[in-house]
């Protein structure tokens, strides 16, 4: 991904651990809220959108933009596979979680009509995308530190010490 500032590039790990965040809250949700299926397509798409934005930068690739389906098919022509016919899972995964967020319509509220696939399908290869990508890009597990790259504060709630 490329930042604006400094046109620095995230590592493939960077983008995988993102990824993993996203795919443990996607889990969690539905595990816990299933019928909450906008939030959970959401964080699922995000999570394919940056395990397939790992695949390419672990390739040496920059890629770049939202569209799920045109990281798939840069992915799938570098070898990307899950399953033995990936078209009929993850391609229609990313095809369906794409269609059903025109319009980011996993974000806000639209009266267009549309398509997405059904959670637990759609849990159960993302999963698989993500033991895929794992595998490739931290074949080894999970590295260690490096160096720093950003620093996030968190900011407490002020407390009224009168009170």
């Amino acid at each position: 991904m490329r930042n604006a500032k400094t046109n620095n590039t995230v590592s493939a790990g960077a983008l995988l651990n993102d990824a993993r965040q996203y795919h443990a809250a996607a889990d969690a949700l539905f595990e816990s809220k299933i019928y909450l299926s906008r939030p959970i397509n959401a964080l699922y798409f995000h999570t394919v959108e940056l395990a397939l934005k790992a695949y390419l930068r672990a390739h040496g690739g920059d890629p770049w933009g939202h569209k799920i389906g045109k990281l798939y098919n840069e992915c799938r022509a570098s070898g990307l596979k899950i399953t033995s016919d990936d078209r009929f899972g993850l391609g229609n995964i990313v095809s369906l979680l794409e269609k059903g967020n025109e319009d980011m319509a996993f974000r806000y509220f639209t009266l267009k009509s549309g398509s997405e696939p059904d959670l637990r399908w759609t849990r159960e290869v993302v999963g698989q995308l993500m033991q895929a990508v794992e595998a490739f890009v931290q074949p080894d597990g999970p590295v260690a530190p490096g160096r720093i790259a950003k620093l996030t504060m968190v900011i407490g709630m002020p407390v009224d010490k009168n009170v």
